[in-house]
C-alpha cells in the first residue's frame, strides 16, 4: 500500500465508542430509555440537530429534565461527568501519532456537539494529537451534508487540494460513501482487531 498523503479520523464510534449519559444507567434507567428513544432516536432527530448546532447541551438537558424526574442541575452534572469518563481508543491514537512521525498529515472530522469542544477536546488533549479538528457543531452541517463540505474544509486546512491518497477511517457508511465519491479511500471501521488486520493485509506498516 502506498504511503497516504493524509488520514482523516472520525471520533464517535472510532476514536471513542462510549456513549453519552452512561452515568444515568444505574439510578435513572427510565430516563436513559427516554434519551435513547427520543434524543438519539425518534422523528424529531434531536441528536442530528444538536450536532448541526441547532441546540446547546443546556437546551437538550432541559428537554430531558422536563420529561423525566431528574433535576436540570443534577442532570448537567451527571452528563458532564459521563463525558469526562468516556475513553479514547488508545491504539488508534498511537496509530495517529505514528502517522505524524512519518510526516503524514492527520485530521479529526466528527459529527459532534458543543460538549465535545468544551470538555472532550481539552481534557482528552486531542489538539495535541490532531493539528486539524473539524466539529460539525461549529459549521452547522453534518459530514454528509453539502457534498461532504466538512471534508473539504479539513483538506484545505491541511494544505491539500486533492483527495488522492487521502484516507478516511469512519464507522458510518454514508460518510464513507461521500468521501469515496470525492476520490478518497474510505475504511468503514467496526472494531480494532479487524482494522489492524486490514492494515496488515494492505501491507501498510
Amino acid at each position: 500500500m502506498p504511503k497516504p498523503a493524509a488520514v482523516f479520523f472520525d471520533y464517535d464510534g472510532v476514536l471513542c465508542t462510549d456513549r453519552f449519559y452512561a452515568t444515568l444507567k444505574q439510578d435513572y434507567p427510565q430516563a436513559l430509555q427516554f434519551i435513547d428513544e427520543t434524543i438519539f432516536g425518534g422523528p424529531q432527530k434531536y441528536a442530528d440537530r444538536w450536532m448541526r448546532g441547532e441546540f446547546s447541551y443546556h437546551e437538550i438537558n432541559q428537554l430531558i429534565s422536563d420529561a423525566t424526574d431528574i433535576p436540570f442541575d443534577k442532570l448537567t452534572i451527571l452528563f458532564k461527568a459521563g463525558v469526562r469518563q468516556m475513553r479514547k481508543n488508545q491504539a488508534l491514537i498511537q496509530f495517529a501519532l505514528s502517522l505524524k512521525r512519518r510526516g503524514i498529515k492527520i485530521a479529526l472530522v466528527t459529527n459532534n456537539m458543543d460538549i465535545f469542544n468544551e470538555i472532550t477536546v481539552p481534557e482528552k488533549k486531542l489538539a495535541e494529537v490532531f493539528p486539524v479538528i473539524i466539529n460539525s457543531f461549529d459549521y452547522k452541517i453534518l459530514k454528509h451534508d453539502e457534498n461532504g463540505k466538512l471534508f473539504d474544509l479539513a483538506l484545505e486546512k491541511l494544505g491539500l487540494d486533492s483527495y488522492q491518497g487521502v484516507w478516511l477511517i469512519d464507522d458510518r457508511p454514508t460518510p464513507c460513501a461521500v468521501f469515496a465519491a470525492k476520490g478518497g479511500d474510505a475504511y468503514q471501521y467496526s472494531e480494532q482487531k479487524e482494522f489492524e488486520l486490514w492494515l496488515e493485509q494492505s501491507h501498510f506498516s
